[in-house]
């Protein structure tokens, strides 16, 4: 123990140095952060003066100019060119024209006379006039008060030379120094001011008032010689210098420019006194953390612990956040629901995100494509909740959910829109743009749900339901929960219904034109022990969901080749059987091994069978699918396209694909008695197949009427309920023998 207080007071006492080292250096670069940064200050001030300065004189100088050109070309010049150049000048107070001599010989209308007769005689004015003659130049003179104007004027003199070069006269302007000193009155810890070299005389400067103009322009600056003797050997440099005063040896900061146009110089300073202020008021701050640091050495302990804390809470953020995307993830969601609910329950929307097809397109092009689509996903599913008040979660590889706090169904409705539109515009990934929807169930608490998990599982089931429409949303309700029970409670069903023999067939005959019996399609019937009878429209999608459709595709083709094939045998009779092939059975690898093996197994040989496949087969590649369909051909099973007209076939798949029959979907012939379009929809498939070598079948004809007009269109065969419903076997040989 005592070891380790030595160790401590070490550490401590290691610390006081160090911190003291610290204090020394922070106060030692603050000061010359401050002296650096007044110098910075002062020397862009400077900068700044200097050059208003210098443009203001070139522009004056300018106006000069052009007024000299016209007095040498006019020979009746008079005082109206001074008055049009005094109203464009704002600076200007008043314009003369001097003799050579030194009188006044033109002088602008607001003047009637110049307060000094004759410049080149008058002590004030004879040194600057004789400067302006001797100059090509114009020249600064000593500013001085016009009485007639209660102004005082800084007189800038430039000569007017004619085109042999000879001096004719002098233009002198006045400028306003109140309105030149409005520009820089603005109050600045820096003092600034412009001086003439000949003279010393101030011509402007900041921080005045009027009622000082007296004091500093009418009386010369002090000399500083040292100053300006070393800013000649060194220009344009910030010079920092004791003040020579004895009495208060204060420090100043020195900034000095020289125009050698105009021959003034430029001076500005501040007291070291503004340095070291500003550096006290730092030092104040440096101090008291210091003693703090000092007097509290349980600080250290206190940063170990507060190092350990960040430590957590970086290790708690990522445990709840997702690291491909930054959101939060599934793990938040039960504490984010609890902080709505204290201290009032706030009611909101859980809306549950999934996108559609996102699979295909990692399959397709690899998960670096797929991680930057879930990336831009989430950053517009964040951007989505700008103007609500809510929060997103990743819950699972393409899932996400959204905390929407409010109970207006409406807002809730056009929240949902907006998100699927945003999340359905294109993804620009390198030189691919991809489009991909999403589904959205919809979950409201408290009104559907009082717990975060049930809350999830409703917003799921209703997202389900969404999918199956893709890019749609959906609330949850009664009755899309009992209808997900009921699809549970079928899809559980159906494992055992092919053990349990509950799959039944029922047979719907195809009458060619002469009402002879052409065929039959087998349809499959269900008969559950526990559910009842489910009906095909709802047991079938749900067999192609779950990957029970292979399975039970295979066993209706067994059973259906077993039954039709005892039959004829048994009762001397002959008619094709077609049989329904979903996609998913169609595109497994042993599809075809599987066929032939059926029709080996389940049929003496003369059994003529026809396979309906549908359009949404083409969507898979064609090149991989027609040798499979050539090897069907080969072996003499018939190919049907069955729905032709509602899916995804063109006139050169049609071209390409051996079909032996066109079968007319049950849609289009619905409404051919009295809709002209279908008719002509009708009209043209017939056609179409006729001229491509196909049979042409009718499904769903419920009507003479619909059957007389699909006869006079020349369609071969017909099935629906105007000629028979779907029978049984011992119905169907009674059918049979009486067509």
């Amino acid at each position: 123990m005592r070891t380790l207080n030595k160790n401590i007071w070490a550490l401590f006492y290691l610390i006081l140095i160090i911190a003291t080292v610290l204090l020394c250096t922070a106060v030692y670069n603050k000061h010359n952060e401050i002296l650096n940064e007044t110098k910075g200050d002062q020397l862009y001030l400077s900068n700044v003066f200097y050059n208003h300065l210098d443009s203001l004189f070139t522009q004056q100088e300018v106006i000069q100019n052009l007024i000299a050109s016209k007095y040498v070309k006019l020979s009746n010049f008079d005082s109206h060119i001074l008055d049009v150049a005094l109203e464009q000048n704002i600076y200007s107070a008043g314009i003369w024209i001097f003799s050579k001599q030194g009188d006044l010989l033109v002088t602008s209308s607001n003047l009637s006379e110049h307060p000094i007769t004759n410049l080149l005689s008058h002590s004030n004015t004879t040194s600057w006039f004789t400067e302006t003659l001797n100059s090509s130049q114009m020249v600064l003179g000593r500013p001085y008060f016009l009485a007639s104007l209660q102004r005082w004027i800084l007189p800038l003199r430039k000569k007017i030379v004619d085109n042999k070069g000879n001096t004719i006269a002098v233009i002198s302007t006045g400028l306003d120094l109140a309105v030149l000193q409005s520009e820089w009155r603005e109050k600045n810890p820096h003092n600034i001011e412009a001086t003439l070299s000949n003279g010393n005389y101030r011509i402007l400067r900041n921080n005045l008032s009027v009622n000082q103009f007296e004091q500093f322009y009418n009386n010369s600056a002090p000399q500083n010689n040292l100053i300006k003797k070393h800013y000649l050997s060194q220009p344009s440099q910030t010079l920092f210098q004791q003040n020579a005063s004895k009495k208060t040896p204060q420090k100043q900061l020195y900034t000095l420019a020289y125009n050698k146009n105009y021959r003034f110089w430029v001076y500005a300073s501040i007291p070291y006194q503004q340095v070291t202020a500003r550096l006290y008021s730092h030092s104040f701050f440096y101090t008291i953390f210091y003693l703090l640091l000092i007097s509290s050495g349980f600080m250290l302990f206190r940063w170990i612990v507060k190092v350990e804390n960040s430590k957590i809470d970086e290790l708690t953020y990522k445990t709840e956040h997702d690291a491909l995307t930054g959101l939060p993830n599934r793990t938040i969601l039960k504490r984010h629901f609890k902080t709505l609910q204290t201290p009032n329950e706030t009611p909101f929307a859980l809306l549950y995100i999934d996108l559609d097809n996102f699979k295909h397109i990692n399959d397709t092009f690899g998960h670096s494509y797929g991680d930057t689509i879930l990336i831009e996903a989430s950053k517009r599913i964040t951007k989505s909740l700008a103007l609500h008040s809510g929060m997103v979660a990743r819950y699972s590889s393409d899932e996400f959910v959204v905390f929407l706090e409010t109970a207006n169904r409406e807002v809730i409705s056009n929240y949902a829109k907006h998100l699927l539109k945003s999340i359905s515009l294109p993804y620009l990934i390198g030189q691919n743009a991809f489009r991909i929807s999403s589904s959205i169930g919809i979950a409201r608490f408290p009104e559907d749900a009082s717990h975060i998990e049930t809350l999830l599982s409703y917003a799921d089931n209703s997202m389900t339901v969404a999918k199956k429409k893709r890019n749609q949303y959906l609330f949850f309700s009664k009755q899309v929960h009992h209808q997900l029970m009921r699809n549970i409670e079928i899809e559980q069903a159906l494992h055992h219904a092919i053990e349990n023999d509950e799959i039944s067939l029922v047979y719907q005959p195809q009458i060619d034109r002469n009402d002879k019996l052409f065929g039959v399609e087998a349809l499959v019937r269900w008969h559950s022990a526990k559910l009842g009878v489910i009906p095909p429209d709802q047991f079938i999608p749900i067999a192609e969901d779950t990957g029970l459709m292979p399975k039970l595709g295979l066993y209706i083709m067994h059973k259906a080749m077993l039954e039709i094939n005892n039959l004829q045998r048994q009762n001397n009779l002959n008619f094709k059987l077609a049989i329904n092939v979903s996609v998913r059975q169609f595109i497994q690898i042993d599809f075809i091994e599987k066929l032939m093996d059926a029709c080996k197994s389940f049929t003496s040989g003369q059994l003529d069978i026809t396979i309906e496949i549908t359009e949404s087969l083409f969507i898979e590649s064609i090149d991989s699918l027609l040798p499979l369909f050539y090897k069907m051909k080969g072996n003499h099973i018939s190919l049907s396209l069955d729905d032709f007209g509602t899916g995804y076939s063109s006139l050169s798949l049609l071209r390409k694909i051996p079909i032996d029959e066109l079968k007319i979907d049950k849609s289009f012939v619905d409404n051919i008695a009295f809709d002209k379009h279908d008719r002509a929809m009708v009209n043209s498939i017939i056609s179409m197949g006729k001229n491509l070598g196909m049979q042409v079948l009718a499904e769903g004809v419920e009507s003479k009427q619909q059957a007389d007009i699909l006869s006079q269109a020349g369609c071969d065969i017909y099935q629906g309920y105007y000629f028979s419903q779907p029978l049984t076997l011992t119905d169907l040989i009674s059918f049979a023998k009486q067509h």
